[in-house]
């Protein structure tokens, strides 16, 4: 797509409108000093977003300014107020919206369109690119005031000894290459990324290398310590030692399983025999109550007969106690007999419990000495586990231990020492690699034929022009900038 300018405008308040109108083509501004044809210009670039006042509103009483742009496709009407950031746009083009344009990027971002792109949209580039603006390969939006000044000359710039085209701040100019090569090729080289400046990578390096010698140092610090630790052990074969208390402690924890073992049996043959204790103890018990029964019953027994003799004694009573009459003494029946055949019985079976109760109490007492052999048999087992084989066993341990230490100590020194031999290659191949970041040169990009065609169009346009003595023209890319029959323009 491309435009022209048809139309400038400036309004304001009680002012009648001044008007400038274009064609397609060359047009020519002309008119005597302080007439107002700068301002023209500078209306043009207020317009345009560019710049951001074009005249003093309180000296003109103007304080508006619009553009009409003409397309192949349509017109374009843009006003800007004076003092404002925002561009009001009319479009009859479908592919550009009408409506209010910011004529700045905002960092936190814009709710409006921005006028740049609707710029570069107006000359073919639809969607904006990201151009690298430095050799780091940084980058920031195609910028149409950057654009302009390929086409916008200043009167006072065309006596500069140095390029017109140049930005007048040299850090400008690989993002002024680098968007002119956009304009040329098309090609915002998608595939290169930022990296860090010189200096930075510089920092960056000197910082890593700080950090490696202190780790290194620290690691070297570390391992002296574990070498000092490592000499106790110096004259033994710490790995054989090592065996040595293994095997012996195999053979404690088995001496102490066996001792265990045995252990239990005799806690499961000592609650066998509590268990017959018991039950004598119980059948002994219940023959001393059935001695005491027997004993009362012989007592009882006793009593009666005793009493059946001393009653015989006695005389009868023939006399009526309370009548004086005489009385036929009552006969009495007579319990000897039958306790003495009762009491006889009794005698007897005390005598068998007697019997019996000796022989539980000899049973008893052979329980009982079981009982005390096995716990004493027991109770040293126990104190042979608690105060030889469990010490034993944890001085063994302990002694496995410590050589298991010496182990890992000297793992880690040997692991220390290939650490820190690995960092300081590492480090030494950083030192010694040379080689700088790439470095983006827009110039080295441009197409092979482009000094050649610009040395063809300059050449063609200088002799339109009727330039006198016109024998060479020669783009150079160095100054960027044209030799005329050899000579650059400040040699001229």
């Amino acid at each position: 797509m491309a435009f022209y300018i048809s139309k400038v405008t400036a309004t304001g308040t009680g002012k009648s409108p001044a008007i400038v109108t274009f064609d397609k083509g060359l047009n020519i501004i002309c008119g005597v000093s302080d007439s107002g044809k700068t301002c023209i210009l500078k209306c043009i670039q207020f317009a345009m977003g560019v710049i951001e006042k074009p005249f003093e509103k309180e000296q003109t009483g103007y304080d508006s300014v619009s553009l009409d742009i003409n397309t192949p496709e349509g017109t374009i009407h843009l006003s800007r107020i004076v003092g404002k950031n925002i561009v009001n746009v009319v479009s009859q083009i479908n592919s550009i919206d009408g409506g209010d344009y910011d004529v700045k990027y905002k960092s936190n971002g814009n709710k409006n369109p921005v006028l740049n792109e609707l710029w570069l949209k107006l000359i073919g580039i639809k969607k904006l690119p990201m151009i690298i603006k430095n050799q780091d390969f940084a980058r920031q939006r195609l910028s149409w005031k950057t654009l302009m000044g390929l086409f916008w000359l200043k009167e006072q710039e065309i006596e500069n000894p140095k390029s017109v085209l140049l930005p007048s701040s040299p850090t400008q100019n690989p993002y002024f290459f680098a968007s002119l090569l956009y304009l040329l090729t098309g090609n915002e080289f998608p595939d290169m990324e930022e990296h860090d400046k010189d200096e930075i990578s510089k920092a960056k390096k000197d910082a890593v290398r700080q950090f490696v010698n202190g780790r290194i140092s620290q690691m070297s610090k570390k391992r002296e310590e574990l070498q000092k630790a490592l000499s106790t052990y110096s004259d033994l074969d710490v790995e054989d030692e090592m065996q040595k208390l293994i095997d012996n402690l195999s053979e404690t924890e088995a001496a102490i399983a066996a001792a265990t073992e045995e252990s239990k049996d005799l806690l499961g043959t000592l609650l066998d025999l509590k268990e017959k204790e018991a039950e004598n103890q119980v059948t002994y018990s219940h023959f001393q109550s059935l001695r005491s029964q027997y004993t009362a019953d012989i007592k009882r027994l006793s009593f009666i007969v005793d009493g059946e003799v001393h009653l015989h004694s006695v005389d009868k009573n023939k006399k009526c106690p309370f009548c004086d009459g005489n009385m036929q003494p009552a006969e009495r029946k007579s319990y000897i007999k039958a306790s003495r055949a009762e009491l006889n019985r009794i005698i007897t079976q005390l005598q068998g419990l007697s019997e019996s109760e000796e022989d539980v109490v000899s049973s008893l007492n052979e329980v009982r000495e079981k009982i005390d052999h096995l716990e004493r048999q027991r109770s040293g087992i126990d104190k042979l586990i608690e105060t030889e084989l469990t010490p034993q066993s944890n001085k063994l341990r302990e002694g496995i231990k410590q050589y298991r230490s010496y182990i890992q100590l000297q793992q880690e020194s040997t692991v220390l020492q290939s650490v820190s031999q690995e960092w300081i290659v590492e480090l030494q191949k950083q030192e010694s690699d040379d080689s700088d970041n790439p470095k983006f040169k827009p110039k080295e990009h441009f197409p092979v034929d482009f000094n050649t065609r610009i040395d063809e169009i300059a050449y063609s346009i200088l002799v339109d022009c009727k330039y006198e003595n016109l024998n060479t023209a020669h783009f150079n890319m160095g100054t960027f900038d044209l030799e005329i029959n050899g000579y650059a323009k400040e040699d001229s």
